[in-house]
């Protein structure tokens, strides 16, 4: 029987009993749909994470500050770190060549009014140098400046979420609002920045002076972080490592002892990032492949109760001159044609069912041929192995035992 006969009678036997083959579809619809999304997800995330750790800068390393230990106590966890200070900055950036800029500062949260309406958001304290090192500067007005830091001005840029929650559609430039118990005219709004590294809102931020929030606003003379802006990329890890032997130097932690600070790579950034969105891939991927295998099994257990109802057709082909290769290969086709059929729906309604994640959960989704390729690919593989013992069956029948 030629091969093009064969995938005919294959195709006449799935449509004649539509419910069998809807039955061994099912499975494998399923487990293509979860496949697909698992794969499209994390497509998703993995590009989320390189588009975060791009604004964050690949040249660039953080330094937060953090409970840690002097020589002369260990510091508790839940204490205010006070060590991490200007002079920190200002030393790193003097001794350490491969550094292009600094920007230090100190953040608090913050009540935010204008007449009756109000919000709250994270205050900044930053310099001059923040537009620089973060590429970040005013989409309306005017940055921070070194007039602003030396005269300790009342002044701040708005991020996007903030003006749009206190002001509409107004411009706000010129406003005066309340931060907490102090009054700041509005110098501008920042270019909107979408997400953070760590998943935050970046546009409901506020940032005022670094002088003036540490002087007027929280009265402290350290700071919560420091962003350094590196001249190449290649420089970043030998450079973390130089900061790190600085700073326990200058402040004074003797060897054995943990620092009281955390120097961030985009590596670090990254590496975590993966990390989580790895391990809830690897969970979805366990659920796709137990939804393939169970239907694989289904498809092979209605291929075996299939061949015992069609012994008689068996038998009746075998007779008419079909020989055992015949019988297997159509055994096989139908197998292949109906996985094959429901990995193409698993796919179309995996697609779908990213879209709708996308937009109703805003989860991160990248749908690719990847994904559609690895859906056909694997329920045809899994139609293949699923028909081959009830294919071996069908062709090992005897006819004059199956026409009986």
């Amino acid at each position: 029987m030629k091969t093009r006969r064969i995938m005919i009678n294959a195709l006449k036997n799935l449509a004649k009993f539509k419910v069998r083959s809807f039955l061994m579809m099912i499975g494998i619809v399923i487990g293509i749909l979860a496949l697909t999304m698992v794969v499209s997800i994390g497509l998703g995330a993995k590009n989320q994470v390189m588009e975060r750790v791009k604004k964050f800068g690949l040249e660039s390393l953080m330094i937060h500050a953090r409970a840690g230990a002097t020589t002369s106590q260990q510091t508790s966890s839940s204490q205010q770190v006070t060590t991490l200070t200007l002079d920190d900055a200002a030393y790193l950036k003097r001794e350490i060549r491969a550094i292009d800029e600094v920007a230090p500062f100190n953040r608090k949260g913050s009540t935010i009014t204008w007449f009756e309406k109000s919000t709250t958001a994270p205050m900044f304290g930053v310099t001059p140098a923040w537009a620089y090192v973060w590429n970040w500067d005013a989409a309306e007005g005017e940055f921070i400046t070194e007039e602003d830091m030396n005269s300790l001005n009342r002044v701040c840029l708005l991020g996007p979420t903030v003006k749009r929650e206190l002001f509409g559609d107004k411009d706000p430039i010129g406003e005066i609002i309340q931060v907490g118990n102090v009054q700041f005219e509005v110098k501008g709004v920042l270019v909107s920045k979408g997400i953070s590294p760590s998943g935050g809102d970046m546009d409901n931020r506020i940032k005022v002076p670094l002088t003036t929030f540490l002087r007027r606003v929280a009265n402290v003379d350290y700071l919560a972080g420091i962003k350094i802006l590196l001249k190449s990329s290649s420089d970043v890890n030998k450079t973390a490592e130089e900061i790190r032997s600085l700073l326990r130097e200058r402040h004074n932690i003797v060897e054995g002892l943990p620092d009281d600070f955390i120097v961030t790579t985009p590596d670090e950034i990254t590496a975590t990032a993966e990390k989580i969105s790895g391990t809830f891939n690897v969970f979805l991927a366990l659920l796709a492949g137990i939804s393939l295998i169970t239907g694989g099994i289904v498809v092979a257990n209605i291929m075996f109760i299939s061949v015992n109802e069609r012994k008689k057709e068996i038998g009746l082909r075998k007779a008419l001159g079909a020989n055992r290769g015949d019988i297997l290969n159509q055994f096989l086709l139908e197998a292949a044609a109906v996985t094959l059929l429901g990995g193409i729906i698993g796919v179309l309604l995996g697609v779908l069912g990213a879209k709708i994640m996308n937009i109703v959960m805003e989860t991160p989704v990248s749908v690719s041929w990847a994904s559609i390729l690895t859906g056909v690919i694997f329920s045809t593989i899994i139609g293949i192995i699923a028909g081959i013992q009830p294919a071996r069956r069908a062709a090992g029948l005897q006819p004059v035992d199956a026409l009986r």
